[in-house]
């Protein structure tokens, strides 16, 4: 008989030796290696650095000791009198106010020619009536105001006619010309031939001046145009408007009001004009459109030389009342030594000038540009 056989048990496997202790391997192995970079580190501070050698870089070069030196040569090729210059090179930007001659084109592009040869991008420019503005990269750098020398001035009394709304036509100045009589031309900047008048005027000896519209108390019924300055404009819009304006009138030596009774009433809106006809030595007429104006005022405050109008000449645009009116222009220049008369290039107007303006010399009475009377009045003022 066969003895029976004992079935063997299975062994029981031990619970795997990485499964249970997972979580203590990786807790070494992260400890591992941060000692090993620890060393690392360690060993690369014990490194010496090379130094570090900042870029080399090339100082800038300041080439406006170069650009004023052109400048100088410019005045210098006009021959103007060192007395006659004024230098604000403290200002920013600088400026020079010469009184003399406004350069001819071939000095200009010669000081152009000679900009160009600076490094920096420095170029020339006319900036406004008699002014030339020198830019690098389109900055301004430096302002040149050229003011005419002041005129002489007759003796006995003195007569200012100005001629208003000028630009519209060559025909009407060219009439004005042909009167040996000097009328001074005030000229809208807005008129297709502005520029043109202008540069005959200045041609043939007369006093040009810019005829800048503002603010009348009839707007919007009355309209100065979209170019006028307005009361509600801030100063800086004014500012920036009024040199526009001024820029499109070559050869202005001073400027009058269009309309403007509501502009000129207001203090505040006429501080940038004055602020910038003071620098560039030019002078305003007040055409005096109402009876509140505050020219004057604002206008000594900034050192502008000034004058109000005397008579509108040509209210009525008949031959006969317009003789009437200049005969009593005639009388005021007799009590005052001076005065201003205002027309328009009506052909009635033309007319009586034609008529009248002869016989004044006759009887004493000289017909002078503005500035004239302006430097008469500065003279009994003692200034």
């Amino acid at each position: 008989m066969t003895k029976p056989t004992k079935r063997r048990r299975p062994k029981k496997r031990r619970p795997d030796f990485f499964k249970k202790n997972r979580f203590l391997l990786i807790l070494m192995g992260v400890a591992g290696l941060a000692v090993v970079s620890l060393v690392f580190l360690a060993r690369m501070e014990e490194q010496p650095h090379a130094p570090v050698v900042p870029p080399i870089t090339k100082p800038l070069v300041d080439y406006t000791n170069r650009v004023h030196t052109e400048v100088e040569a410019l005045l210098s090729a006009l021959n103007a009198d060192s007395s006659n210059i004024k230098r604000d090179l403290d200002h920013e930007p600088a400026r020079y106010t010469v009184e003399g001659e406004f350069p001819a084109s071939e000095l200009i592009a010669g000081f152009q020619a000679r900009l160009t040869q600076i490094p920096g991008d420095y170029s020339v420019r006319l900036r406004e009536a008699n002014s030339l503005t020198v830019e690098k990269s389109r900055q301004t750098l430096i302002l040149i105001h050229f003011i005419l020398p002041a005129p002489d001035i007759p003796s006995g009394p003195l007569l200012a006619i100005i001629m208003d709304d000028l630009g519209r036509s060559r025909y009407t100045a060219e009439m004005l010309i042909s009167m040996p009589q000097k009328v001074t031309f005030s000229i809208l900047p807005g008129e297709s031939q502005a520029v043109q008048v202008a540069e005959l005027a200045h041609a043939a000896g007369r006093e040009v001046m810019l005829h800048v519209p503002m603010e009348p108390q009839g707007y919007p019924a009355v309209n100065p145009g979209s170019e006028a300055l307005f009361v509600e404009y801030s100063n800086a819009e004014i500012r920036r408007r009024f040199d526009q304006l001024l820029a499109k009138i070559p050869h202005a030596s001073g400027s009058n009001n269009h309309m403007g009774s509501r502009f000129t009433e207001d203090a505040r809106a006429l501080q940038p004009v004055m602020e910038s006809l003071q620098e560039k030595g030019l002078f305003f007429i007040d055409s005096r459109t109402t009876g509140r104006s505050q020219v004057t005022e604002v206008a000594h405050q900034f050192r502008v030389p000034t004058m109000n109008r005397d008579v509108f000449l040509d209210n009525v645009a008949d031959v006969d009342a317009i003789a009437r009116e200049i005969r009593r222009l005639e009388g005021k220049a007799r009590r005052q030594g001076m005065a201003i008369g205002i027309c328009h290039p009506y052909p009635e107007t033309l007319e009586a000038l034609r008529r009248e303006l002869p016989g004044l010399a006759e009887r004493g009475i000289t017909i002078v540009p503005v500035s004239v009377l302006l430097r008469k009045q500065a003279l009994a003022q003692g200034s």
